[in-house]
C-alpha cells in the first residue's frame, strides 16, 4: 500500500504534519523567540516557567500562562518539556461544534533526575524530553541554570563590547544561533582601553556554552599596540561565569595588558 497525505481529499493528522515540520528543520528541537522564551524562576522548591513556545521534533508546544512545577528535594537534574504521544488526550463536547474543548495530556513539564529519554517520536518512539535548565535542590529550596536549546536560525545579532573596548572603522562583533550551534565573529575591535587591554565583547547568558570550564576559539591578525600583527587565542567563558566577557590570551598569561588595537576572530560551539 502507498498513500500521499498532502493530496486532494486526504485525511491528515498531527502525526503527518509534525513529521514534515521536523524533517524540514533537520529533526532538531528548541525554543522559539516567542513570549518570554520560557524564562524560569524559582521560589523555594517551586519552579515557574514563563510564556513561550518550543518545537519538539515538529510538535509545536506553548506555555500559554506561567506554569509551575515542584522540584524534588535534595536532587540534581534537568527541568524539561516532555512530549509523550503514548498518553491519551481527552475532550468534552462535539468536534466541530462550539462546545468542543480538548485537554492535551501529551505534553507536560517534568523534573528529570535520571538520564533523558529522547526517542524519535516521528519514527516509532513515544517520549521526547527537551531540557530547558539544570536544577539543584536541598530540602527547602532550589536553583536553576537555564540554557534553552535555541531553535533554527536567529540571523546575525550584534554583541555588546566589553567595557572600554570600541569599534574601529568597519569593525563588528556578532553572534548567530543556527540549529543549536552558536557562531561568533568579530573584526578589528579596539581593546587597548579595556581591562588588561584584552577584553573584547560580552557573551549574553542565553548563549553561554553549557559545558564546564572555559575553552579557546581561534583569533587571527591581532594588531598589538606596538604595531605587530600576531596570532592570539580567545577565551570563551562557561555558563557559570558571571562576567561573561571574551578576552584574548597571549601565551599563557591572560592579564598582561597587551593593548590590542585590532582584535579579529571567529568560533562556534553547541548550545544545550
Amino acid at each position: 500500500m502507498i498513500t500521499m497525505y498532502t493530496s486532494d481529499r486526504a485525511f491528515v493528522t498531527p502525526r503527518e504534519v509534525a513529521s514534515i515540520q521536523s524533517a524540514q528543520n533537520g529533526d532538531t528541537s528548541g525554543v522559539l523567540n516567542r513570549g518570554k522564551q520560557l524564562n524560569i524562576t524559582v521560589n523555594g522548591l517551586t519552579a515557574t516557567v514563563n510564556t513561550g513556545q518550543a518545537l519538539v521534533l515538529g510538535r509545536l508546544v506553548e506555555v500559554v500562562t506561567p506554569t509551575s512545577i515542584t522540584l524534588p528535594a535534595n536532587s540534581n537534574g534537568k527541568l524539561c518539556i516532555v512530549v509523550d504521544i503514548a498518553k491519551e488526550n481527552t475532550y468534552v463536547g462535539n468536534a466541530g461544534k462550539p462546545d468542543y474543548y480538548p485537554t492535551i495530556n501529551q505534553v507536560y513539564l517534568a523534573a528529570v533526575t535520571g538520564e533523558l529519554v529522547q526517542e524519535d517520536i516521528n519514527n516509532g518512539g513515544y517520549v521526547y524530553e527537551l531540557p530547558l535548565a539544570t536544577f539543584s535542590t536541598n530540602s527547602t529550596s532550589g536553583t536553576v541554570s537555564q540554557h534553552n536549546p535555541i531553535f533554527n536560525d536567529t540571523g546575525w545579532i550584534d554583541l555588546e563590547l566589553a567595557h572600554g573596548s570600541t569599534y574601529n572603522p568597519e569593525a563588528y562583533a556578532r553572534y548567530r544561533v543556527f540549529n543549536g550551534i552558536c557562531y561568533l565573529r568579530w573584526y578589528n575591535i579596539a581593546c587597548q582601553n579595556s581591562q588588561y587591554g584584552n577584553q573584547v565583547f560580552k557573551i549574553p547568558q542565553k548563549i553561554k556554552p553549557s559545558v564546564k570550564g572555559q575553552f579557546v576559539i581561534a583569533g587571527s591578525n591581532i594588531n598589538i599596540n606596538n604595531g605587530d600583527h600576531k596570532f592570539c587565542n580567545f577565551i570563551v567563558p562557561d555558563v557559570a561565569n558571571p562576567i561573561g566577557v571574551v578576552y584574548a590570551m597571549w601565551g599563557n598569561n591572560q592579564d598582561m595588558g597587551i593593548g590590542i588595537t585590532g582584535a579579529t576572530g571567529s568560533g562556534q560551539y553547541p548550545l544545550g
